[in-house]
């Protein structure tokens, strides 16, 4: 995260997290795919919401998130995330949660926060999640859940929206072929507009699975 992402996500964290909706967008998806008991990791996890869903759901979770301050906002609305959060940053995850999972997990969790990994990068970051899943067993095959937003040209200058964040389109058809060289097919694709016409962003919700 550069320096102009990671100012505006302090300012989020203090004025703005709070006032999230609590409902998680990935929750029908992981539901849908996922076997009851599977293990998941979310990558920026942000405030919590969507590992705070899991847990609730019965689904171990996990999460990974590279701003201090978000974290302590997740912990503060979501007292369930508590020491279930730890820092790192795409492109290169390492393996903070070998610990809790060390075969890897059954699904790997990115919401809202590729656009902000470059173009050059984004083989990597993607190898790096995958690089947190673990082998096919007991009936759960692996699964990779994507949310990608798609913000319209007109609103981005020099790689950066309106907030001065870092932010990329990343085309779903060059996210599934470079995780097709890792073994991993698109299952599903859904198209979100809601926010089209305010924010001019759509949002692509891609998940992917192999085993």
């Amino acid at each position: 995260m550069d320096d102009l992402t990671h100012a505006f996500y302090a300012r989020y964290a203090a004025a703005g997290a709070a006032a999230e909706s609590p409902r998680s967008a990935m929750l029908p998806y992981l539901l849908r795919w996922l076997p009851a008991g599977s293990t998941v990791l979310d990558v920026g996890a942000g405030a919590g919401r969507d590992v705070a869903a899991l847990l609730a759901a019965g689904l171990p979770a996990w999460g990974l998130e590279p701003h201090d301050g978000m974290r302590l906002q997740a912990e503060s609305l979501f007292p369930a995330t508590r020491g279930r959060l730890r820092p790192a940053s795409l492109p290169e995850l390492g393996r903070p949660w070998a610990d809790a999972c060390p075969l890897g997990f059954d699904a790997v969790v990115c919401s809202a926060v590729l656009m902000h990994v470059a173009p050059a990068d984004l083989p990597r970051a993607l190898a790096s999640m995958v690089e947190q899943l673990g082998p096919a067993h007991a009936g759960r095959p692996a699964r990779l859940l994507l949310a990608v937003p798609e913000m319209d040209a007109v609103r981005l200058a020099g790689g950066r929206d309106a907030d001065a964040r870092c932010f990329h389109n990343h085309a779903p058809a060059t996210l599934q072929a470079l995780l097709a060289a890792h073994g991993l097919a698109l299952l599903e694709a859904a198209v979100n507009d809601a926010v089209l016409a305010s924010e001019g962003t759509r949002w692509h919700m891609l998940v992917f699975g192999g085993g």
